[in-house]
């Protein structure tokens, strides 16, 4: 029996639109459709959030518009996205390092053992083998090609998986549209007062008289709006979870060491080729990243503001003029649903974008809130447990990131005079990731934890791209046919380097599939 207590989910306010708040907007309507609950986006131009031009998505994002029911070749015209097959580190860890990390593994299991105790024996038998010969995904990022996944399991092109480069402001337009055409409310106003119950829930917002506010039927006669439930899409602001709910933030600069990120976007000519991969190398304050849309490439610098300053940052990038610069605050919150409010995006927690960035982490807390979002309200038990596994995934992203900096601050010889990269070289790993070391050192094996966003091949590519090598590996390898390895191994090599010529380049590929679709 219910509770007295208890009141059903009737509406949904979400405070802040962007990319955040309308992605939020668009997934409630989707997954809540069909319970007749209000969903709310309440937005000002004034308290719009900063967006970077460009953001890359792993490919979380590529299903999760699937969920949605959005067609990706529309979307791709719509915005002018572009395709992602690996990560290109240039100059990560030493100076000619060149090595695509894809999203995939790398090669086949031979004999039921995975490829890279192979790549492991070889290594420590002094025979060097190129690791990214071993994956389509890398082989085509080098050279620009991209095709879509085969359905057919027995093709090469069935192991690929991709990401997309996103324009955010296009993107963001255009969720809203489909949002709107869901029946989601858009109030254009400014909420000037937050009303809260005797239990601290959230009880209304009171809105300026700005906007379309004084034509919404919701508003009550002193302009307020009451909702069940809220989402804080305000950004660093946290209007709501922090300003309102003082709920902590919990720093991470020490092992997240990024305080700025000064960014440049250019237009992209018509007749430019169009990478399938993101580039990343370090900086003497930070690190860059560039990618590129099929209408804009975008250079973004992040750094500590304590060993240097945004214009010698916005100059490293080649145009101080134009570039702009924002804050970041690296850390999260100690509890992200809290009372009747949910945080997301800045308002939750920030990372930065090494392996998984702001839309990641916005879509898969939305992907959990909607699992674990009762009919009814309070939902004590359900709020502790999306908090556990948010601050569980939180966890592994953030090691995986710290990783990172590891790998850069204690291979590179170059950074041995450089102040940021010795103050990275301090700093002390957490436990979990120290452990995951030890026992990939010990064995080339990579633990794989409940809340993984990142495959242990992922882990193992990283590490080994960024020349962290295990000492020992799985001796059942040297009980092998040493020809029959070679023979296969050179067939792998030859049938990847095979499929990933018969790509066509990112642009023409892009080309054909707008032709085929009009």
């Amino acid at each position: 029996m219910m509770s007295p207590d208890t009141q059903s989910l009737k509406r949904i306010v979400i405070m802040g639109g962007g990319l955040t708040g309308w992605t939020a907007a668009l997934a409630l309507a989707k997954g809540l459709r069909g319970l007749g609950i209000d969903i709310v986006v309440i937005d000002h131009p004034a308290h719009r959030q900063q967006d970077l031009h460009n953001e890359a998505t792993t490919p979380a994002c590529v299903a999760f518009h699937r969920w949605l029911g959005l067609a990706e070749n529309e979307l791709v015209a719509a915005t002018g996205a572009s395709f992602q097959l690996a990560s290109y580190f240039n100059a990560w860890s030493y100076a000619r390092q060149a090595y695509f990390m894809p999203y995939n593994d790398h090669g086949f299991m031979l004999n039921r053992i995975d490829f890279s105790h192979y790549v492991v024996g070889r290594h420590l038998q002094g025979h060097a083998l190129p690791y990214d010969d071993y994956s389509l995904a890398a082989v085509a990022a080098k050279h620009g090609r991209f095709w879509h996944p085969s359905v057919q399991e027995s093709s090469l092109l069935s192991t690929l998986h991709y990401g997309l480069c996103l324009n955010t402001a296009s993107y963001a337009n255009y969720l809203r549209e489909f949002a709107l055409r869901l029946k989601v409310v858009h109030v254009e106003a400014e909420a000037v007062a937050i009303q809260q119950h005797h239990d601290g829930n959230i009880a209304s917002l009171r809105l300026a008289p700005l906007g379309n506010a004084q034509h919404y039927s919701g508003l009550t006669a002193n302009r307020e709006i009451a909702a069940d439930f809220y989402l804080d899409c305000s950004g660093a602001q946290a209007r709501l979870i922090e300003k309102q709910l003082d709920v902590a933030w919990q720093s991470r600069v020490n092992t997240l060491p990024m305080t700025h990120v000064v960014s440049h976007a250019r237009h992209i000519a018509l007749n430019q080729t169009l990478p399938s991969h993101r580039e990343l190398r370090t900086a003497a304050a930070g690190w860059i990243q560039t990618l590129g849309s099929q209408t804009h490439c975008e250079q973004q610098y992040f750094y500590h503001a304590d060993f240097t300053s945004s214009e010698l940052a916005a100059r490293t990038l080649g145009d101080a003029e134009n570039a702009q610069v924002k804050p970041l605050r690296s850390g999260r919150r100690a509890s992200f649903w809290y009372k009747n409010c949910l945080a997301l995006g800045e308002a939750a927690g920030s990372m930065g974008p090494l392996g998984a960035g702001h839309l990641h982490l916005v879509q898969s807390a939305l992907l959990r809130f909607l699992q674990l979002l009762p009919a009814h309200l309070p939902a004590h038990y359900n709020a502790a447990e999306f908090n556990r596994l948010t601050h569980l995934e939180y966890d592994h992203i953030e090691d995986f990131h710290a990783l990172h900096y590891y790998l850069a601050a204690n291979n590179s010889h170059a950074k041995t005079n450089n102040d940021f990269w010795q103050n990275i070289h301090t700093n002390p790993l957490t436990d979990r990731l120290a452990y995951k070391l030890a026992l990939f050192k010990q064995r080339g094996h990579i633990p794989f934890y409940e809340g993984e966003t990142f495959s242990a091949g992922m882990w193992t590519s990283l590490l080994l791209g960024n020349g962290y090598w295990p000492e020992r590996t799985n001796p059942l390898i040297n009980t092998m046919d040493a020809h029959w390895v070679e023979q296969q191994l050179e067939s792998m090599k030859k049938r990847i380097a095979a499929a990933a010529n018969a790509m066509p380049e990112q642009a023409l590929y892009l080309h054909q599939q707008q032709l085929s679709h009009t």
